[in-house]
């Protein structure tokens, strides 16, 4: 799940000013120190201490500063969150709307009601209402820029959001300028090794890809990479769909040494996770074989086109197009090495 922005005014610092100008009482001292503590909790994974001090600050909130104060709004989306990020969505929705509603009437609450907004349009996307995060995107993103906080990460955020809602529905001319943009702002902000800037990387170099793009999507394939070796994550899921791709294009390139680690390396982390008669992993050992057939590897290549034939059959029966296309692939091996007679067999 993407993290969300726990919003509140309730920082120490401000606390400390706002307080000693009101000549605060102990009250007003309790639920500074209980958001504070919730904040920590939260941050500590600890949602069930959170979400219990969160809601006694914000009682003590409301009967002290009234319901319709910004830090009551503050503790009531950073309650949402937490309700979220344990898939209560029904319980986090109504305390999102209620945060958005006091930020909307409160002057120079701007940037608090976008990234409320940007919170309650993670929320629909969470339970698949796509059509109701859309709008809220948009308007977060139109506050952001008459505020000049476009380049914030919570804005760049949702732009990469959007980008993934049109990719998920097929239309991705709609869904490029968005990731391109977001990726700009990544960059500009020196955070282009983030999970969310890595994925959209991958996203984005799938849209070229699906289009033959090649020389568009090998870069943004290369960098997802590169990324993924700094910090020690090949072995993750969207990584190894990544490598494979891009050692299609490679291989389509006749940039045979490029493609070879990448397809074995790929090979190597699915037999780690796949049984052995995986088709998911029969499709890995075909594409090492076909790539080592490129190269003139016949040797090599060989063993590889019979154990993928051999798990297609098991899985598929001995007439599937799968299986067949296997085989008439080894034999036009088989005949450019001059074994006529396995050929023939």
């Amino acid at each position: 799940m993407k993290s969300r922005i726990a919003i509140t005014t309730m920082i120490l610092c401000g606390l400390i000013l706002f307080l000693s100008g009101l000549r605060a009482n102990a009250q007003d001292q309790d639920f500074g120190k209980l958001t504070l503590d919730a904040r920590t909790a939260h941050q500590k994974g600890d949602y069930v201490g959170a979400l219990t001090l969160y809601k006694r600050a914000l009682a003590i909130q409301i009967k002290t500063l009234g319901p319709n104060h910004p830090d009551v709004a503050a503790s009531l989306n950073n309650l949402a969150v937490i309700y979220q990020d344990e898939y209560l969505y029904s319980q986090a929705e109504p305390l999102y709307q209620q945060a958005l509603g006091i930020w909307e009437k409160t002057p120079g609450m701007d940037a608090q009601a976008a990234s409320c907004l940007s919170n309650l349009a993670d929320l629909y996307r969470d339970e698949h209402k796509d059509a109701q995060a859309e709008p809220l995107y948009n308007r977060a993103l139109k506050i952001w820029a008459k505020i000049g906080q476009s380049d914030s990460p919570a804005a760049i955020s949702s732009l990469a959001s959007l980008g993934d809602i049109f990719h998920s529905q097929g239309q991705d001319d709609r869904a490029e300028p968005f990731y391109i943009q977001a990726l700009a702002g990544w960059k500009k902000a020196a955070q282009m090794e983030s999970s969310d800037a890595t994925r959209t990387l991958v996203r984005l170099g799938d849209i070229y890809y699906s289009q033959n793009k090649y020389d568009e999507a090998a870069p943004r394939y290369q960098s997802a990479v590169t990324i993924w070796e700094n910090n020690e994550r090949l072995g993750n899921p969207e990584a190894i769909h990544t490598m494979n791709n891009l050692a299609q294009i490679y291989r389509s390139q006749a940039r045979y040494s490029e493609a070879e680690p990448l397809l074995e390396n790929v090979l190597a982390m699915k037999q780690r996770t796949l049984a052995a008669n995986d088709l998911e992993l029969a499709e890995s050992v075909a594409n090492l074989a076909l790539l080592y057939n490129c190269e003139g590897k016949y040797a090599e290549a060989e063993p590889l086109y019979k154990k993928a034939a051999q798990i297609r059959e098991a899985n598929l029966g001995p007439q599937d197009p799968q299986v067949v296309q296997t085989l008439e692939i080894y034999a036009l091996m088989l005949r450019q090495e001059g074994k006529k007679d396995e050929h023939e067999k």
